[in-house]
């Protein structure tokens, strides 16, 4: 992957705890508002938002991946 194909969204907690410290994802330079927004509510399950308070704040998305995450999940915590 060449990075100038691609921008960063990162997050760095600025506190001590024993969660993550820091988030990075790797987005590609030329993806639609809708695709923006599913990285965003990622981003923010990642920080350990609950599902509802995300889908409250963000509405509901139709994401293409859906499907193919919850197999990926069903085949890491078989």
């Amino acid at each position: 992957m060449d990075s100038e194909n691609y921008d960063f969204l990162i997050y760095r907690r600025g506190s001590e705890t024993k969660e993550a410290k820091s988030i990075e994802l790797k987005i590609p330079n030329e993806m639609t508002c809708e695709e923006f927004k599913t990285i965003c509510i990622r981003m923010a399950h990642a920080l350990g938002y609950h599902e509802t308070v995300v889908r409250d704040s963000f509405g509901s998305i139709k994401d293409k991946n859906l499907k193919k995450d919850k197999k990926q999940l069903k085949l890491l915590f078989d």
